[in-house]
């Protein structure tokens, strides 16, 4: 019996999970800011932030991405969650390029869900 196969077997299922889980976090949070057609607060969530909190704002709870729906959360407290992350070990991204104006919107719908 030979255990060489079972130890690749895991470090390919690994290696699998990892990169499973670098491409679902490159699809989340976009902190690209060319974009004049989006306005509102909805409009801003949906191309920032839906991917990963999904469009209603229920999270997924099974990914570890919190629901932002019926959060008490002040619209300064989302806000600066926006721009600066949500603490060191969280894995939402830091939108930094992304304006206070920008931040404040998503908040506010965010606010409203």
């Amino acid at each position: 019996m030979s255990v060489k196969p079972d130890i690749r077997r895991v470090l390919r299922r690994n290696v699998i999970l990892l990169l499973s889980a670098m491409l679902l976090l490159a699809g989340c949070g976009q902190d690209m800011h060319d974009h004049p057609d989006l306005v509102t607060g909805e409009q801003l969530f949906n191309y920032h932030c839906a991917s990963c909190h999904k469009p209603g704002g229920q999270g997924n709870f099974l990914k570890g991405v919190p629901a932002n729906k019926g959060t008490d959360l002040s619209i300064f407290q989302i806000a600066h969650k926006v721009q600066s992350g949500a603490g060191e070990n969280s894995a939402m991204p830091v939108f930094a390029g992304m304006s206070y104006d920008e931040a404040r919107k998503i908040a506010a719908y965010v606010q409203r869900l």
